[in-house]
C-alpha cells in the first residue's frame, strides 16, 4: 500500500501523520530544525511558492506562528477560509502550487486534501480531530534527545487522555520510529484507546505503575467539559488517582523529564507546585515547535515542482 505522504521514490510529499513516516524523514526535520536552533539561519526555498493557511478561527496564535515560519522563510502566506466544512475538497481542489497548512475538526482531513490536492500543491497537518498532529509531537521527541541523547534506552510514560488526543497518537508513533523500548500509558481505561496494545504502548494498572522507573514522563491535559460523564466520573477524582504530585514523580526515576503536551489545568493534571515548575519546558517545547514548522515548510516548499 502506498504512502500518502510519499511519492514514488519515498520522498516526503505531504506531512500528514507521524505514523509510516520513514526514520530518515523524521530525522531530516529534527537535525533541520536543530540547525536553525543553532543559529543557522533558515534559507528560504527559492520557488517563493505561497503558504496557504487554513486555520479555524479558535486557533489564531498558531496560524500567526505559521505566518512567521513562512516570513522567516521569504515565502508570502494566503490565508483560506477555514469554515469550508463539506466544501474541503473543493476547496483544496482549487488551490495552485505551494504548502497548505491544514487544522481541521474531522480526523482524516489532512488525507482527504492530500488526495484531493493538485500537482505542486504539498499538505501540512496541524492537527485533524483525534488523529495526528506531527509538529509538536516533533517538538515533544527533541525536547527528550537534548535531555537524554539516546532513546534506545528509555522508559516513557504518557499520563492522562490518550483517548481523545492527536497529540499522544502521533508521538508515539515517532518514538516507536526512533526506537523507544518502552511506552507506556496511565489513565482511566476510559481514556486508552482501543487497540493500545497495537500501537506499542503497555496500559499501567495505576499511575503508579506508570511512573516507576520511567525515564521521561508526557502529561496530556483534559477536555474536562467534553468527557466529564461516562469517560470521567469527576475532575476531582481524576486529579486523586493520576494527578501529578512531587509525592507521586518520586516513584519515577530522579532525574526524569517531565514533558506537558499543552496547556495543564493545575489542580487537574498536575499541582501548583508541578504546574509552577513546568514555565522553562513550556518555553523550550514552544522554541522546538516554531524551528520545526520552519523545517517542515522550508522541506516540502523547497521539494515542490
Amino acid at each position: 500500500m502506498l504512502n500518502p505522504q510519499l511519492d514514488r521514490r519515498g520522498e516526503m510529499l505531504h506531512l500528514l501523520t507521524t505514523e509510516g513516516l520513514p526514520r530518515r524523514h523524521v530525522e531530516r526535520l529534527l537535525d533541520a530544525a536543530r540547525g536553525m536552533g543553532a543559529g543557522t539561519a533558515p534559507s528560504g526555498p527559492a520557488s517563493g511558492l505561497p503558504v496557504f493557511l487554513c486555520l479555524p478561527d479558535d486557533a489564531a496564535q498558531d496560524r500567526d506562528a505559521f505566518a512567521a515560519a513562512a516570513a522567516s522563510l521569504s515565502l508570502p502566506s494566503v490565508p483560506v477560509d477555514a469554515s469550508a466544512g463539506g466544501a474541503l475538497a473543493a476547496t483544496v481542489a482549487g488551490l495552485g502550487p505551494g504548502v497548505l497548512v491544514l487544522r481541521h475538526a474531522a480526523s482524516g482531513a489532512a488525507h482527504c486534501a492530500a488526495a484531493h490536492a493538485a500537482a505542486g500543491l504539498r499538505v501540512v497537518n496541524a492537527g485533524d480531530g483525534s488523529h495526528a498532529d506531527p509538529l509538536p509531537a516533533l517538538a515533544l521527541v527533541q525536547a527528550m534527545l537534548e535531555a537524554k541523547q539516546d532513546l534506545t534506552n528509555l522508559a516513557v510514560t504518557l499520563v492522562g487522555d490518550v483517548r481523545h488526543s492527536r497529540l499522544a497518537r502521533a508521538v508515539i508513533h515517532v518514538m516507536t520510529t526512533l526506537g523507544v523500548p518502552e511506552v507506556g500509558a496511565a489513565a482511566p481505561r476510559t481514556l486508552l484507546p482501543d487497540g493500545l496494545a497495537q500501537l506499542g504502548v503497555r496500559a499501567c494498572a495505576s499511575l503508579g505503575e506508570g511512573l516507576q522507573d520511567a525515564d521521561v514522563i508526557i502529561v496530556l491535559p483534559l477536555d474536562v467539559e467534553r468527557i466529564s460523564g461516562a469517560l470521567l466520573p469527576s475532575a476531582r477524582e481524576y486529579a486523586y488517582a493520576y494527578g501529578l504530585t512531587p509525592g507521586a514523580l518520586a516513584g519515577a526515576r530522579p532525574d526524569a523529564l517531565l514533558l506537558p503536551a499543552g496547556g495543564l489545568e493545575p489542580g487537574i493534571e498536575v499541582d501548583g507546585d508541578v504546574a509552577a515548575s513546568l514555565a522553562p519546558v513550556q518555553a523550550r517545547l514552544a522554541e522546538l515547535e516554531r524551528h520545526l514548522r520552519q523545517a517542515a515548510l522550508a522541506a516540502l516548499a523547497g521539494d515542490a515542482p
